[in-house]
């Protein structure tokens, strides 16, 4: 069970929790973890930036 592999669905502000939370243990045994989940969540909220720009602008909003 241990390459059994669990995704999670957390809001950035629960994700920041958790790295607060686990900040509060030794560097040595959580470093991976964190970096792990950095890396992850960067690459994720990168990909949702990207596509909310290459969404089309509300136009009705301007036609007021």
């Amino acid at each position: 069970m241990e390459n059994l592999t669990i995704t999670l669905e957390l809001t950035v502000k629960e994700t920041n929790a958790v790295l607060g939370s686990l900040g509060k243990h030794p560097f040595d045994e959580i470093a991976a973890l964190i970096n792990k989940i950095q890396t992850q969540g960067t690459t994720q909220i990168t990909e949702y930036q990207a596509s909310q720009a290459d969404a089309p602008e509300d136009t009705e909003s301007d036609a007021g």
